[in-house]
């Protein structure tokens, strides 16, 4: 059953084989017997093989499974021909053999499953026949070509199956083999006829329509009316340039007519749509071209808007179509252009303006809050948008603790911004959180709270406390501002920090180098301490009576008098007993913040000497300076 499947795949392929390449066997016919022989047996040979590498998955390669010279000769028993006959049928049977190869593995068949294998065969096996005899020149006479009743019988192994089944296999073969016949004889016959038909027409068409579309197009742009057959060259000139003289009578008659109806089709397809393509390019293409410069001028807008805090809102940048025509130089230009430009415009306008805000907002939101774990051995907590850095060291904190920072942004944040007569705001306000499982600190170890920057030295770190801005000791370097905070001060507490650039800043010439110098300034810029009419601080001297009350009134939000004629200096001792009242602490020491100085400033307090020596200007500042900061 496996073999006679394989045969009639075979049959079928050798079918295709022939209406694929017909002219294969009119060039067997006009060479001699030997080569048409050998052509034969090798194109069978040839379909084989290739089925047996397709079978076992091989690559395709006629070369290494064609026999060999000697095997050919062997096979066929050639020695017993003349040294002529042999050649010329080994060079048939190699051509033969490459075709069937290389046409059977380039279009491999589905393997038949017909349940009448004697009508499939003998059908199959006499349209191959007749296709053979027509092209060898033969008459259409069956007969001549189906194989004998002991052929058939030894060729399909007949003798194996039942009288009835070989009896009735042998009838239905060879009616199927003279239908088959027939059928392929004519076909092969009168294909060339139909086949020139259909040529000429579609090749007719294919130039008809190019030529016809030609002409289409330049009438229109030569503005000329819509007429197809101005330029339609005559039957004679078709002829002339296609060669068609040299062709088939029947491929010439299908040309000529199929090029005519493709001309007119073309040529009026062509018209219509040049000027379709035209006017629409014209409104496209401004339309395009507005669109990108209206991109860019929205988002432009849009920034410019976003800079200022001003609202999402594209409508307040309306233009008019005027506007539009005077701004871009649209005077002079199509109709169309303009108005696809200025729809251009105004659409893409509209779209970069909220493209930009809405994208901003989005961004300005993904990074508006980071929280971290920080571990006793520190780290460093950056903000969202990498413009503010909490830096802190291994040994402030005794447990982890978690760190949020979040920009405060938009227009409802309860924040109240310091005077624009004053202050130049030069970054968001950022609201730090620290959470500590306990209260574990080291409150003389710092933590360092860093922003970019890079305005003039009168910048400062400031901290919102009870509705105002109190300026921090700020350190500018270059491209960063930073400040130091008491551990303390953070610890379990919320605290909202901000850039800004103070017009009035004070930085005394005498404080450059002073141990003191960033609690004085801090003091001066926060207006608790001033300077003399010389612009000088004098940190160095003592303090007076009234300097020194003023400064705790502001301080403690305290009202003590200040003692009328008393503007002499005042001592440790006396300094000593006025902030028990401010602070309302008896035990409150001078010794300790004395100590404070010693070890955070490496200064010695005249304390140490005597507690009636004078307390300075600067001593001052720094105590109030740590004991409330």
């Amino acid at each position: 059953m496996k073999r006679n499947i394989r045969l009639i795949t075979m049959i079928t392929c050798l079918f295709y084989v022939l209406m694929l390449f017909p002219s294969l066997f009119v060039i067997a016919a006009n060479d001699n017997e030997a080569y048409k022989a050998g052509y034969s047996s090798g194109l069978w040979e040839g379909i084989d093989s290739a089925y047996s590498d397709l079978e076992d998955l091989k690559s395709k390669n006629y070369y290494k499974v064609m026999p060999k010279d000697k095997d050919i000769i062997a096979n066929y028993d050639l020695d017993k021909e003349t040294s002529t006959y042999r050649t010329s049928f080994v060079r048939g049977f190699k051509d033969g053999f490459r075709e069937g190869y290389n046409t059977t593995y380039d279009n491999p068949k589905v393997e038949a499953k017909p349940t009448n294998y004697d009508e499939a065969l003998g059908y199959q096996m006499g349209e191959v026949s007749g296709y053979n005899d027509y092209y060898a020149g033969k008459a259409n006479k069956w007969t001549n070509g189906v194989p004998t009743t002991k052929k058939l019988i030894e060729m399909f192994e007949l003798t194996k199956e039942p009288n009835a089944y070989k009896n009735s296999f042998i009838t239905n073969f060879k009616a199927k083999f003279q239908e088959g016949y027939e059928f392929g004889y004519r076909q092969a016959k009168y294909e060339p006829f139909i086949t020139a038909i259909e040529k000429g027409a579609a090749d007719g068409t294919k130039f008809g329509g190019i030529l016809g579309s030609n002409f289409g197009r330049m009438d229109y742009y030569n503005s000329s009316v819509n007429q197809w057959d101005r330029d339609l060259p005559s039957d004679d000139e078709i002829k002339s340039i296609f060669l068609l003289n040299n062709d088939y009578d029947d491929y010439s008659k299908a040309f000529l007519t199929s090029f005519k109806k493709a001309y007119r089709e073309k040529y009026e397809e062509a018209y219509r749509t040049a000027n379709v393509n035209y006017n629409t390019l014209l409104f496209e293409k401004g339309y395009a071209q507005g669109k990108d410069i209206g991109l860019v001028k929205g988002e432009s807008l849009a920034r410019i808007d976003l800079l200022m805090g001003k609202s999402n809102n594209e409508n307040r940048h309306n233009f008019s179509d005027s506007n539009i025509i005077n701004e871009y130089k649209l005077f002079n230009e199509n109709e169309k252009y303009r108005e696809g430009f200025i729809s251009g415009f105004k659409e893409g306008t509209k779209t970069g303006y909220m493209t930009v805000y809405q994208n901003s907002n989005f961004e300005s939101f993904i990074s508006k809050t980071e929280t971290q774990i920080v571990p006793i051995s520190g780290a460093q907590v950056i903000s969202g948008d990498n413009k503010m850095m909490l830096s802190i060291d291994k040994g402030i904190f005794y447990n982890d603790i978690v760190v949020s920072i979040d920009k405060l942004i938009g227009s409802n944040i309860s924040v109240k911004l310091p005077s624009r007569d004053r202050y130049t705001k030069s970054s968001e306000p950022y609201a730090i959180k620290v959470v500590n499982s306990n209260d574990g600190l080291n409150r003389d170890k710092p933590i360092k709270l860093s922003f970019e920057y890079y305005g003039p030295q009168s910048g400062g770190i400031y901290k919102y406390n009870n509705n105002a801005w109190i300026y921090l000791p700020s350190k500018i370097d270059s491209n960063s501002i930073s400040t130091l905070i008491n551990p303390k001060s953070m610890n379990n507490n919320n605290g909202i920090y901000a850039v800004f650039i103070d017009d009035k800043a004070w930085n005394p010439d005498d404080l450059r180098g002073h141990w003191a110098k960033d609690e004085i300034i801090a003091y001066l810029r926060r207006g608790i301490a001033g300077v003399y009419s010389d612009n000088t601080f004098r940190p160095d001297i003592g303090i007076t009576h009234g300097q020194l009350i003023a400064y705790i009134n502001k301080v403690y939000k305290k009202e003590l008098e200040i003692p009328e004629n008393i503007y002499s200096a005042v001592t440790y001792e006396e300094t000593e007993e006025l902030m028990k009242i401010a602070t309302g602490d008896k035990s409150f020491s001078w010794i300790a913040i004395a100590e404070k100085i010693m070890n955070n400033k490496d200064k010695r307090a005249k304390s140490y000497d005597s507690m009636d020596n004078y307390i300075t200007r600067a001593e001052v500042v720094y105590m109030l300076y740590y004991l409330n900061e």
